[in-house]
């Protein structure tokens, strides 16, 4: 009988019910070191943590030679050794586009949050003051017409300009790849250098991957590019944005807001700068986390394993 190590906590009750009658899966609910190695010792598949708890770095891979498939039930894998499982012939399977429209809309509410000070009015009115005033001392502005600057225009990004569309603006965006010509014309977007991007756009919001070229990608000089009245959204990774830098520049009042998902420290150090400040919006990397994002996530992430249980070459490979 297949071995499935399973690092999630999703319920037993429900892999069960989606894998083949007499597969079974057993959780690994330890933590990192020998129990880990061991867990993973001799498994046909291992489904890994989408809460990145639980690495599967060269020792874990080594441990797992032999392994026929491990299925990350998440977009992101930066807690798995890509090279060290390359290594071990061992292939690593993510859930693709499974979350796109879930970080696409969450991407559109966080500017449209920040643009209307919406968290300000909403703590304001239910504290009992009538704070109507306030929308003429701080402003409230609208989205349409606004100039969208998106950097890394992969599946994300892409369902990011189809839904800033409706609303009248100016999208540009800055990728190492050009899109085709005909896709540029249907998303109403515009291909410049980063630094142009920057210095033009009212919002700016991040979907690159963690790469050694975007890691602290947004950093001091960067964030000095942008205009006073701009904010910056981070959908992406954590590592992507200094958080220092970024801090000072909003609390300096040389950025006018951030919408901030994903953080270099997660979960978030409660000496994170970035939790002092009333110009942000702050959420704990759920962005992708939607009831319907969640039941595509493992729905692929079965139906990987299924492939492989049937000897069929499983989808979504990384490594």
């Amino acid at each position: 009988m297949p071995k499935i190590v399973v690092l999630s906590p999703i319920p037993i009750e429900l892999l069960q019910a989606m894998l083949p009658v007499g597969v079974d899966a057993e959780i690994y609910a330890g933590d990192i070191g020998p129990g880990l190695i061991e867990a993973v010792r001799g498994a046909d598949i291992i489904i890994g943590d989408y809460t990145y708890r639980l690495p599967i770095d060269a020792e874990v891979a080594k441990a797992a030679r032999g392994c026929r498939l491990i299925q990350q039930p998440s977009v992101g894998y930066q807690h798995i050794d890509l090279e060290a499982t390359r290594s071990e012939g061992i292939p690593v399977g993510n859930a693709g586009v499974a979350n796109v429209v879930a970080v696409a809309e969450q991407t559109i509410m966080f500017a449209l949050c920040l643009l209307k000070k919406a968290l300000h009015f909403h703590e304001k009115t239910a504290a009992g003051e009538w704070a109507q005033q306030d929308a003429f001392t701080m402003g409230s502005f609208e989205l349409m017409g606004k100039t969208l600057g998106i950097v890394g225009m992969g599946n994300i990004g892409k369902e990011v300009a189809r839904r800033a569309k409706p609303f009248s603006c100016r999208t540009l965006y800055h990728d190492i790849v050009a899109l085709p010509v005909e896709l540029e014309s249907e998303l109403g977007a515009e291909r410049m250098e980063l630094e142009e991007l920057l210095g033009i756009s009212d919002i700016v919001t991040l979907h690159v991957p963690l790469l050694p070229a975007t890691k602290n990608l947004m950093n001091r000089e960067r964030l000095s590019l942008m205009k006073p009245t701009a904010y910056l959204l981070n959908l992406a990774r954590g590592e992507a944005v200094d958080e220092e830098a970024l801090a000072e520049a909003l609390s300096e009042g040389r950025l006018a807001g951030a919408g901030i998902d994903v953080f270099r420290e997660e979960p978030l150090n409660p000496d994170n700068p970035l939790l002092k400040l009333n110009n942000v919006i702050l959420s704990p990397h759920i962005a992708g986390v939607t009831n319907e994002s969640r039941a595509r996530i493992l729905m692929v992430t079965i139906e990987n394993v299924n492939r492989v249980l049937q000897g069929e070459k499983p989808m979504n490979i990384v490594n």
